[in-house]
């Protein structure tokens, strides 16, 4: 039975539906920003983990931006996902080929040309929890369905575009950013054919960033 606080999110929406907010980004109108993604297909299907308090940020998670971007993605809120029903069903779904983005030992770096063991007949299904590290880190101590599965990273060419977000380290960037680089190293791998597709994340979240600068500015001056 899927636990209470996990929810599968298709389409972003508040609990209670509101004129003046976004059904896709929950963000109010004025700062909606759908507008700066340019949706596109990927082979591989990306799923957020993402966590409540993330959940309701509005201004420093790009989790919501990510999801919008990439059309073969979903996002499924809570922290504790033992019983969760819609990730038990990916997990055991013969189409997959599951792995999470968590860095530690063992794990398979693809900025290192370390291949992945993708069986043939598989498509890759990603992981990525999308909360500060602190909470990624009880995420999987909470869940072994998830600590159980194989690993990847990677090393991120320059550090983190997302003003808003002091990264813990130099070399963590946000949720839409390791979906940016997890697809060029794919795309090298010849596991994606994107025709530099990918790269409207990284404007999507310059865009946002932007965004948000100006927005406060203005807010500031009134």
């Amino acid at each position: 039975m899927t636990s209470p606080q996990n929810k599968i999110i298709r389409q972003i929406a508040p609990e209670k539906p509101q004129r003046d907010r976004c059904l896709r980004c929950n963000r109010g109108l004025a700062t909606c920003f759908c507008g700066f993604a340019r949706p596109f297909d990927t082979h591989t299907r990306f799923v957020l983990l993402m966590h409540p308090k993330e959940f309701k940020r509005q201004t420093t998670g790009t989790g919501r931006l990510t999801h919008v971007a990439l059309r073969n993605s979903e996002i499924i809120m809570g922290c504790d996902f033992s019983g969760d029903l819609r990730l038990s069903r990916l997990l055991s779904d013969p189409r997959y080929y599951p792995v999470l983005l968590f860095p530690g030992p063992g794990a398979i770096n693809l900025s290192e040309n370390e291949a992945l063991p993708l069986p043939c007949a598989k498509k890759l299904l990603v992981f990525l929890i999308d909360g500060t590290w602190a909470t990624a880190k009880r995420i999987l101590k909470l869940n072994e369905n998830l600590s159980a599965l194989p690993k990847i990273r990677f090393s991120p060419a320059a550090p983190s575009r997302f003003r808003f977000k002091r990264q813990p380290a130099a070399h963590c960037v946000s949720t839409i950013e390791a979906a940016y680089y997890i697809l060029c190293l794919l795309e090298s791998q010849g596991l994606e054919k994107l025709n530099n597709q990918h790269a409207t994340l990284i404007e999507a979240l310059d865009s946002l960033v932007d965004f948000q600068v100006r927005f406060l500015a203005s807010a500031s001056r009134k």
